[in-house]
């Protein structure tokens, strides 16, 4: 891990110069649709690789997400955003699987939510926004079929990029965003196509969003699961 974060700053560190031309503070929130797919397991010998949607029946669910940002014209010190978002799936396990060691069936729930500080610095600042930056994110996730349940906490840094451009005179803009890290086995992925349009200091956004989350033997849980879909929401940019 320490590695990570070495190599993170490394990269981002010519950058640290860069900064917002003004203040600006967003706080925002919305609601994704996100479809999961993909598998877990424990890592017992015997476990069963477990698919959320042919063998537990997981389905679409909407999830709120709530985000802040603060930027600032001081050379040298980042800009700051944190974003917080849930996920939270409910199903069947008709059949019996190994999990936790044990044989078990009935009712599934699975919730992985997420943290994250992201410290950035604005390269570009004009009609088209270019930022680079590090995201700290915490993942804490919990999986439950029948009487058997095991959690997973994680704390991993995340290279973070996002750009938008800007439609002259139109208050109408289209960007992405995208924070990645892989290590040990382990791979993060998390990226978001928008558009957003601002009226005053009000603003609309919609686009979509994909996260994969792969984990390698993390307190004793192995995942390779995917959830995207739609996202819409509001924000308020002063």
């Amino acid at each position: 891990m320490r590695k990570i974060l070495t190599i993170c700053f490394i990269m981002i560190f010519p950058f640290a110069s860069a900064s917002a031309d003004t203040l600006g503070l967003y706080v925002g929130g919305g609601s994704w649709n996100h479809d999961p797919s993909g598998t877990f397991s424990s890592t017992q010998t015997g476990s069963s690789s477990i698919d959320i949607k042919s063998d537990l029946n997981v389905s679409k669910k909407s999830e709120s997400y709530v985000w802040m940002a603060f930027e600032h014209p001081i050379p040298l010190l980042p800009n700051i955003r944190l974003e917080k978002s849930s996920l939270s799936n409910t199903g069947n396990a008709s059949t019996a699987y190994q999990f936790n060691g044990n044989t078990t069936s009935g009712n599934f729930e699975a919730t992985l939510d997420t943290t994250d500080a992201i410290l950035y610095y604005r390269i570009l600042d004009n009609w088209v926004n270019l930022d680079l930056g590090l995201d700290v994110r915490k993942l804490d996730g919990q999986f439950t079929i029948g009487t058997e349940s095991s959690s997973v906490s994680a704390t991993v840094p995340m290279l973070y990029a996002s750009a938008a451009f800007d439609l002259p005179l139109t208050g109408l803009s289209v960007g992405a965003d995208y924070k990645v890290v892989s290590y040990s086995g382990s791979t993060y992925n998390d990226m978001r196509i928008r558009a957003a349009y601002e009226f005053g200091v009000v603003g609309i956004e919609a686009g979509v969003r994909s996260t994969k989350i792969k984990i390698s033997d993390v307190d004793n849980i192995n995942t390779d699961l995917t959830f995207k879909g739609v996202m819409v929401g509001a924000f308020l940019h002063f």
